[in-house]
């Protein structure tokens, strides 16, 4: 019987794109399209939708036409504060895991708990299993969360009776505005994720005898699979969960936040080494509690927006570096 991880080695292309989407996710693709959708209006929701579909497809694209990027992104300056940002994404997830459960009967005592547990274990499983576990890890949650989303929708509008929920059209300036600037500091955030670029190390290498695929294609599809998933999150604005189901959709929203956690403690471990990294995923972990009272939106919007100038610092020093040899 061929293992798992034999199927991915021979295989490796949907694997990699469930990896891509599980790790882009976090826990504010369902939680800010929501809150989005709610107070800002559709058409700004959409907007919102389509740059977070769009972002990982954006990536592949730019990363395999300005091939320097992945020189300035080696460059002991820029390795380091990207990999840094990956504190603030420990943070962003270990929040929403806290701030989902506080309708259930665990509240948000609760749910810091299982934040804290959550993030140690995954502190220790990739410390042990490295870069093939968390990309296996990664496919098993996405597959769960389709599962698991699928059936909170359809459950949703069967007890509702079909009804909708009226939410404004969002047409107003302000609104679109407000939609669009969020929708814009989406698209840097691939170019963040130190994992996204060990994923494209990992496939040139070739270490563990994995076949090589376009990368391209990857991203694309990691883009595919988590517009599938953006669906129901958009869906789900417009019906209002019975209480019964608030408990599965933080279960869901756990698992969400499990794939993108992982990737980014795993993140630390390949820039700082195994000793360092571990020391960054332990101070980050344990200097959560200065952060934890911020709402998910309040600390992405705060996350995204300084990303945004290091991302753009990054492309201008790629494409100057680019110019320079030709």
């Amino acid at each position: 019987m061929v293992s798992i991880s034999e199927r991915f080695k021979t295989q490796p292309l949907t694997y990699y794109g469930l990896s891509i989407a599980a790790s882009w996710a976090g826990v504010g693709s369902l939680l800010n399209t929501i809150t989005i959708t709610k107070t800002l209006g559709i058409v700004p929701a959409l907007i919102w939708t389509a740059a977070n579909v769009f972002a990982c497809v954006l990536f592949g694209i730019v990363i395999s036409r300005l091939s320097t990027l992945r020189e300035v992104i080696k460059t002991k300056f820029f390795y380091s504060v990207v990999s840094l940002m990956a504190v603030f994404q420990i943070w962003y997830n270990m929040n929403g895991i806290r701030e989902v459960f506080a309708d259930t009967s665990l509240g948000l005592s609760g749910g810091t708990a299982l934040a804290y547990a959550t993030a140690v274990f995954f502190v220790v499983l990739l410390l042990w299993r490295g870069m093939i576990r968390n990309i296996l890890t990664d496919g098993a949650s996405w597959l769960a969360v389709y599962g698991l989303i699928a059936f909170i929708t359809v459950v949703a509008f069967i007890q509702s009776g079909g009804e909708i929920v009226p939410r404004p059209l969002g047409l107003e300036a302000q609104a679109l505005t407000t939609g669009l600037h969020k929708a814009l500091l989406l698209l840097p955030g691939p170019f963040t994720y130190i994992y996204f670029y060990e994923l494209l190390n990992y496939n040139d290498a070739n270490a563990d005898a994995t076949q090589k695929v376009d990368m391209r294609q990857a991203f694309t599809l990691g883009g595919l699979f988590f517009g599938l998933y953006m669906i129901f999150a958009f869906s789900l604005a417009f019906v209002d969960l019975p209480p019964e189901l608030n408990l599965m959709r933080a279960v869901l929203l756990s698992l969400v936040a499990l794939s993108s956690l992982s990737t980014f403690i795993y993140s630390t471990y390949l820039v700082f080494g195994r000793k360092l990294g571990l020391l960054i995923d332990a101070v980050a972990i344990i200097g959560w509690v200065q952060f934890m009272d911020m709402g998910v939106m309040e600390l992405w919007t705060l996350m995204a927006s300084c990303r945004s100038y290091l991302v753009g610092a990054m492309i201008i020093a790629a494409v100057v570096m680019a110019v320079r040899r030709n």
